[in-house]
């Protein structure tokens, strides 16, 4: 956790008066590191300690208010069995300058007014499959693979945001469906590359990977950089999720020993829940259960939500969300932070 929360930990300290030394003034916290390193990093362990112990209290309340404090201490306990495989989505890529999905689209199409309405109708009925099928038939297949790769395979970012914080819980092994590259630099940056990627035609080897213990990423969806095995389009989805049936069995394969959780993931009726409902039907009772941290949506559309979500055995951690820029992922870094230090 220290990476990601020091710079907060300095900015603590330099609150305190600028010191003056040798003639120079050097802020608080970096003189602090530079002449007593070892002072330093035992007050950012305490500091950090209490940090957490906050987060952990609110998180208690929040928990407490939307009736999932027990729901929490199970995964907290799961967690430590290390039975979690997280299930990262897009919102986790936000904060690091990636484009969600309907922005991303829109943007695509902007050039022709035909397109856009068609498109802009598909996306706010929640058919983003749809939107890019549209884009890739009106406007051209190779169009829309160059541009994926243009926005989304870049490598020049700085991972920013909550997704820092997986590589600190998460030492087996990731689950997404984006196509960008913040898992690999994240896990990098924290001296814990994944020992392999799978996405595309090789993920078939994924199940086989995913008994072996090792930190590896399952790219469900495929990846910027290639279309092989991509799932983006209409015509994407029924072959991997119909014909093909690839993703359904790759989850199968996942969940058989870990519960997945949900992250930066909305979990609108989509491919991936209706293939989670499947394979709850499949499994029965012997299926695991599996978490997701979701924005509320109040307490008069919660019962329905659970309802929808329990049929794919999904069970959501709410987190209340005021402002849609800063709440999400005030509450995900929050949730994490808590979730490290065990059962609340």
């Amino acid at each position: 956790m220290n990476s990601y929360f020091e710079p907060r930990f300095h900015e603590h300290l330099d609150e305190v008066s600028p010191v003056i030394w040798g003639g120079e003034q050097y802020s608080s916290g970096q003189a602090f590191l530079d002449h007593a390193p070892d002072d330093y990093r035992a007050n950012l362990t305490t500091w950090l300690q209490e940090k957490q112990e906050e987060a952990r209290g609110r998180v208690r309340d929040m928990l407490i208010d939307c009736g999932c404090l027990q729901r929490f201490n199970r995964l907290a306990e799961r967690h430590i069995e290390q039975q979690i495989l997280p299930f990262v989505g897009a919102g986790m890529s936000k904060p690091s300058g990636f484009p969600m999905w309907g922005a991303f689209l829109k943007n695509l199409a902007h050039n022709d007014p035909g397109v856009l309405d068609q498109v802009e109708q598909a996306i706010e009925e929640g058919r983003f499959s749809d939107a890019a099928q549209i884009i890739s038939d009106e406007l051209d297949e190779n169009m829309l693979a160059e541009q994926i790769e243009n926005y989304i395979a870049g490598q020049v970012f700085t991972p920013e945001g909550p997704v820092r914080l997986v590589p600190e819980l998460f030492k087996l092994g990731c689950v997404t469906t984006n196509f960008d590259h913040v898992l690999e630099k994240v896990y990098e940056h924290n001296e814990q590359a994944f020992a392999a990627v799978f996405s595309g035609s090789n993920i078939i080897d994924a199940p086989r990977e995913a008994a072996s213990g090792e930190n590896v990423l399952f790219k469900i969806h495929g990846t910027a950089t290639s279309r092989n095995g991509r799932v983006l389009t209409t015509a994407e989805y029924n072959n991997a999720y119909g014909n093909e049936r690839t993703v359904p069995g790759t989850l199968n394969h996942l969940i058989t020993n870990r519960s997945l959780l949900f992250m930066g993931c909305s979990l609108a009726t989509d491919r991936t829940i209706i293939a989670m409902q499947e394979i709850k039907a499949m499994n029965g009772a012997a299926g695991l259960r599996h978490y997701a941290f979701l924005a509320d949506p109040g307490q008069a559309n919660r019962t329905a939500r659970h309802a929808e979500l329990n049929r794919a055995e999904i069970h959501p951690i709410w987190y209340p969300v005021e402002n849609q820029e800063t709440d999400h992922d005030m509450w995900l870094e929050d949730l994490l932070f808590a979730l490290d230090g065990g059962p609340l």
